[in-house]
């Protein structure tokens, strides 16, 4: 009997029950070892169209690329086809889906968006266990915590701001158990996209002292890797960079800026980054 049989009801002894326990103990204690390095868990920040999903993109090496390497883009924000066809070709190795599903009235069914989504991340499963390398991109983590506000109300129209503290935590459940069948689910490489947002340094200051990443603050205790990716633009040149700000896994990277994408004069340059690619971040 399996650890699944025995979760769905099975009849077993409290010995056997033990068993299959320290079986399954097992198993994920080989799978580790046979593991040649740490799965990436990489939050990949920063403002609007400056390469987030272009780098996610393009995470597969040349051989893995060869053999058959999956990206998957669980794309909430609705904007990584446009990368895919434009630089990929539409390399049907890049599955992009946006797992959003709206209503007669086009407002987004929670429910139903919360069920495709899944769906897709189990696609993903199915994949690894077959032996298929994949690099599972979440592009929007933002977009899916705004979701989760239609969680806090029945009326798809509130404008409503205050809400009782119970509400929060279910809007926060909803998130949550999302973003851990990726984080905690999935054994292979995982990106998650995110833009930016205003801070402000009081109630009374209607200012904002800076930009950080748009995220729950919890998403970062599950990230082992933090980058950001941003545009400086001189004259008629612009160079975009990706910044390693946080590392579990390569300590001696962290400060390191590479130049991915430089465009100046119609020319356009590209640079994959290597560490990347090869999970060595």
């Amino acid at each position: 009997m399996s650890w699944t049989e025995m979760e769905t009801g099975k009849a077993v002894s409290k010995e056997s029950e033990l068993e299959i326990a320290k079986r399954e103990i097992e198993k994920k204690l080989n799978t580790l070892l046979e593991r040649q390095r740490a799965n990436l868990c990489c939050l990949v920040y920063g403002e609007a169209k400056t390469g987030k999903t272009g780098i996610c993109l393009d995470s597969r090496t040349e051989e893995e690329i060869e053999n058959g390497a999956k990206v998957m883009v669980l794309d909430f924000d609705n904007g990584a086809e446009a990368t895919w066809r434009t630089n990929w070709d539409s390399d049907p190795n890049i599955e992009i889906f946006n797992p959003i599903v709206r209503d007669e009235e086009g407002f987004a069914d929670l429910e139903k968006t919360e069920k495709i989504a899944e769906a897709f991340i189990s696609r993903a499963k199915d994949y690894i266990r077959d032996g298929v390398v994949v690099k599972f991109v979440f592009d929007g983590i933002d977009k899916w915590l705004r979701t989760c506000f239609l969680v806090m109300t029945e009326d798809k129209r509130s404008t409503q701001v205050k809400f009782l503290p119970v509400l929060w935590g279910s809007r926060n459940k909803k998130y949550e158990d999302l973003m851990e069948k990726i984080t905690d689910g999935l054994d292979c490489d995982r990106f998650f996209i995110t833009h930016m947002r205003d801070v402000y340094e009081g109630i009374n200051n209607p200012n904002p002292v800076g930009r950080v990443a748009n995220i729950k603050e919890t998403t970062m205790d599950k990230m082992n890797q933090v980058v950001e990716v941003y545009r400086k633009t001189i004259g008629k040149k612009s160079s975009y960079y990706t910044k390693l700000h946080s590392s579990k896994t390569k300590t001696a990277l962290i400060g390191k800026v590479w130049e991915v994408l430089n465009v100046e004069d119609g020319k356009v340059k590209w640079d994959a980054i290597k560490e990347l690619q090869e999970g060595e971040l």
